[in-house]
C-alpha cells in the first residue's frame, strides 16, 4: 500500500472491479465512495449485501492500516467483521463507507464502520477487529505484546 495525496491505493483487482474510490485517509478514520451501478444489484434489484461487507471490510482495514500522512501503511488482515444491513440502496445511489478507530493496541485494534447513502441514511454498520500484521516501514514486527 502506498499514500497518494493522502489517499492510499486500491491494489485489490476486485476493488477496482467494483469501482471502490477513496475520499479520506487519516489517523483513526478511513472513508471510501461507491457509485451503485446495475452490476452491483442482486436479483432483487437492490444493492447486494456483499458489496455493503466488502465497503465495510475496506474501511475498517484501511483505518486500521494508516501509520502517518505519506507513509506507506501496515498490511492488516480483518480477524472479524459483523455487518448489519439496515436499509437497502439502489441503482443510481452513492454509497460512502466510514470507519472510526474505537481501540486496540499496536498489534490488534477495533474499528467501527457504516455505510450511508447519499442523503446520509445509514444503511449497514459494522465492528471489526483488524491485526496489523507488519509495521508501517515493511520490516517485521518484533515478538512481543499487543
Amino acid at each position: 500500500m502506498s499514500a497518494q495525496d493522502g489517499k492510499p491505493e486500491v491494489p485489490a483487482p476486485f476493488n477496482t472491479l467494483l469501482g471502490v474510490r477513496f475520499v479520506s485517509w487519516s489517523e483513526g478514520h478511513a472513508e471510501l465512495q461507491l457509485a451503485i451501478t446495475h452490476d452491483h444489484l442482486n436479483g432483487a434489484f437492490a444493492v447486494h449485501g456483499g458489496v455493503f461487507a466488502t465497503m465495510l471490510d475496506n474501511a475498517v482495514t484501511f483505518c486500521a492500516a494508516f501509520a502517518g500522512q505519506g507513509r506507506p501503511g501496515h498490511r492488516c488482515l480483518t480477524l472479524s467483521l459483523t455487518t448489519s444491513f439496515v436499509a437497502s440502496a439502489v441503482e443510481g445511489d452513492v454509497l460512502t463507507a466510514r470507519a472510526r478507530l474505537a481501540g486496540g493496541g499496536r498489534k490488534l485494534v477495533f474499528v467501527q464502520g457504516e455505510i450511508l447513502n447519499q442523503d446520509g441514511r445509514r444503511l449497514a454498520h459494522g465492528d471489526a477487529v483488524i491485526k496489523r500484521v507488519t509495521p508501517p516501514s515493511g520490516q517485521p514486527e518484533r515478538r512481543g505484546g499487543n
